[in-house]
């Protein structure tokens, strides 16, 4: 019956899709839509950064769901989003299987079965299904490069190019689920430095730890490979606009562009992180929610280290049951690996992002590694299965996924009514402001073109970067008519960097925009036509 899982799991979470709407998260309307839609019809050089940021991020992952969008309503790609992410159960099932004992195989596959089921209905993964965020897409990979490792656990002890074998295999699929997107790098990196905790000789550990980091290599260069090239190519810097203060590409600031918004702040937050954001939430995500198992784990983590580091034992080796074979010692040793591989992820994530999405592969094998930390710390069997039942009955009954943003389902997946616009084969349209718009952008027609010449990527400055003087040259040259596009809360910040542009709101000439997928929100979008001369007009409230 190990096949009923891969069967069953797709259509259950496909149907929990549709059960919770249609997917309006931030990100998506800023770029996850747009970045494919510019990639496959050749947009990069006619628009300016309309997803601000984002505009430069590898849209590989991203054109499935383009197509997806074009092919099927938008029922049908929740249900299709839904289907693929719920591929993680069975991962996660075959995974769990090779690491937990029971007394028998029925019972340890019930108990497996268990663990996979908490670990996909966490509040990450349920707050992501039918969405495309991702990262319960590309959790696929992860997972399989993990299962990889434990699969082969005795193989990698063996002769030398099975190992290697095995080893590169994994890093490969961690290394294109990192190129796809970069926070799953830091995955990759706890694989591969999981390697070292095996017990095995010290040579054939850091060989093992070579080959996966040259497959992870090989796997990146297959998913972002040429995209880097492309960003070296055009800006001299592959990551663009990220790490600009190291490479200074003129098209972007001298900054370093990352979010630092959720880093721990002082000594106890880097200590106790997991246990801060229990308390407050926001400290790690834009929006609320709580799920208590990283926090569970983070305790029992520390309570082993406070038994073991006085021993200097960061990994220590799980003793037998009384009465087991040396045989089934390999649970053991794969959860070893499966331990350091997450302290190291952890450690990686708190310091480059503390951003609580990044966390979904760890918050799906939590309930896997609270089981191997609780049966090693409580050796008597049925006191081990009392407390881990009570701390999965804690974690469902507390559970509150995070609300990226959704609306119920339309006819259309956007539902954007578009403005009237003169002469739409000469336009040009201005962005304006920190609201996701870049969405709208394929429903236009394809020779408008659009600047985004204010946002988090750039905004008008003093000296202005290579991306503004770009758009200044654009607007200052353009000859057919222009508009501007801003949400009506931002309305003060669009005339402050029109006046910048030495642009003025035409009088009256405004069309308001309430697309379907903007329902949550109260402010409608502006699309007011706008003059190259000055003084800018009086906007009265409410009439923009």
């Amino acid at each position: 019956m190990a096949w009923l899982p891969w069967l069953l799991a797709p259509l259950v979470f496909g149907l929990l899709a549709l059960a919770l709407g249609q997917d309006a998260n931030w990100d998506l309307r800023n770029y996850h839509y747009y970045n494919a839609y510019a990639f496959l019809h050749g947009r990069l050089d006619y628009d300016v950064a309309p997803a601000q940021v984002a505009t430069y991020y590898n849209p590989l992952l991203h054109v499935p769901f383009y197509y997806l969008v074009k092919a099927l309503p938008p029922r049908g790609v929740a249900f299709v989003l839904g289907a693929v992410q719920g591929l993680n159960l069975p991962l996660l099932y075959h995974l769990a299987r090779r690491l937990v004992t029971a007394a028998t195989p029925r019972r340890a596959g019930a108990l497996a079965l268990g663990i996979a089921l908490l670990g996909v209905l966490s509040g990450g993964n349920i707050s992501e299904l039918g969405t495309t965020f991702g990262d319960n897409v590309l959790s696929l990979l992860i997972l399989g490069a993990l299962w990889l490792v434990v699969a082969g656990q005795r193989t990698l002890g063996g002769r030398w190019p099975a190992a290697a074998a095995i080893a590169m295999a994994a890093g490969m699929l961690a290394g294109m689920a990192a190129g796809l997107k970069q926070p799953m790098a830091v995955y990759a990196l706890g694989l591969c430095l999981g390697f070292l905790g095996l017990p095995l000789p010290g040579g054939r550990r850091v060989a093992l730890l070579v080959a996966f980091g040259v497959g992870g290599l090989s796997g990146l260069a297959c998913t972002n490979g040429l995209w880097l090239y492309e960003m070296w190519g055009r800006f001299g810097n592959p990551l663009f606009p990220y790490f600009n203060q190291v490479f200074r590409s003129p098209m972007a600031s001298t900054a370093a562009y990352r979010d630092l918004r959720f880093l721990p702040q002082g000594l106890s937050e880097w200590l106790f992180f997991p246990l801060v954001f229990v308390g407050d939430p926001r400290q790690t995500a834009e929006v609320g929610f709580r799920d208590l198992r990283l926090p569970l784990l983070y305790c029992l983590v520390l309570i082993l280290l406070l038994r073991r580091l006085p021993w200097g034992v960061l990994w220590p080796a799980m003793p037998c049951r009384h009465g087991q074979d040396e045989a089934d010692t390999a649970p053991a040793w794969a959860g070893r690996y499966l331990l350091l591989a997450g302290a190291v992820t952890y450690l990686a994530w708190l310091k480059l992002f503390a951003i609580y999405r990044y966390l979904l592969v760890m918050e799906m094998l939590a309930p896997l590694a609270i089981w191997l930390l609780i049966t090693h710390l409580v050796l008597e069997r049925r006191r081990a299965a009392v407390f881990a039942g009570a701390c999965a009955i804690l974690i469902v009954i507390t559970l509150v996924p995070p609300n990226w943003g959704r609306v119920a389902f339309g006819d259309d997946y956007f539902g954007v009514t578009l403005p009237v616009l003169v002469d739409p084969d000469h336009a040009l349209v201005l962005m304006t402001g920190f609201e996701p718009t870049a969405y709208l952008i394929p429903a236009f027609p394809p020779r408008v073109r659009f600047l985004r010449i204010d946002g988090y990527f750039t905004s008008p400055s003093n000296p202005p970067n290579g991306s503004d003087l770009r758009m200044q040259g654009l607007v200052a040259g353009h000859q057919g008519p222009v508009y501007v596009l801003y949400r009506r809360y931002e309305k003060a910040t669009a005339l402050r960097v029109l006046t910048a542009y030495g642009l003025a709101l035409q009088a009256g000439d405004c069309q308001a925009m309430s697309p379907h997928i903007d329902e949550p929100l109260k402010d409608p979008l502006y699309f007011c036509r706008v003059n190259k001369t000055l003084p800018q007009s009086v906007i009265t409230e409410g009439k923009p």
